[in-house]
């Protein structure tokens, strides 16, 4: 009998000792579910400046698309004015985002019947997201020489 009451009263602790595990194991548990969601929200912010930046470059590639069917001068000169000083960076929610395109030099040759010519064109964005981000886009433009 007297040993009983001897475990009984060692006993006593092991309830705030297993209430500070419990809690101790809930806190670790919502400090990773908190650094997930940060993690989460990140992605979330890189995926929508790099979806601005496609935007930014299909939006060049439909100027570069308005000499299909022209000269490959005419592709050149548009070239040159999406290279120009002050065509060539756009600004959105605070990000800066740096234009260049390039095409209209080398074509890849008569690849269809008559006069038409491919001619390659590349434009790429680049911004700084914590790093350095590079978008590039390609294609093709058909023209008359």
């Amino acid at each position: 009998m007297n040993g009983i009451k001897q475990f009984r009263k060692n006993k006593q602790g092991f309830l705030l000792v297993d209430a500070m595990i419990g809690v101790l194991v809930v806190a670790i548990g919502l400090a990773a579910l908190a650094a997930l969601y940060t993690y989460g929200i990140g992605v979330m912010v890189s995926a929508d400046r790099q979806e601005k930046a496609v935007q930014i470059a299909a939006e060049k590639i439909e100027l570069l698309k308005a000499a299909d069917g022209h000269s490959s001068s005419d592709i050149r000169e548009i070239v040159e004015y999406i290279n120009k000083e002050g065509n060539n960076t756009v600004i959105q929610d605070g990000i800066e985002y740096q234009i260049s395109a390039e095409g209209g030099a080398k074509s890849l040759g008569n690849s269809y019947p008559g006069d038409e010519i491919l001619y390659p064109v590349r434009v790429e964005v680049k911004w700084n997201d914590q790093k350095l981000q590079v978008m590039e886009l390609q294609t093709y433009i058909k023209v008359k020489e």
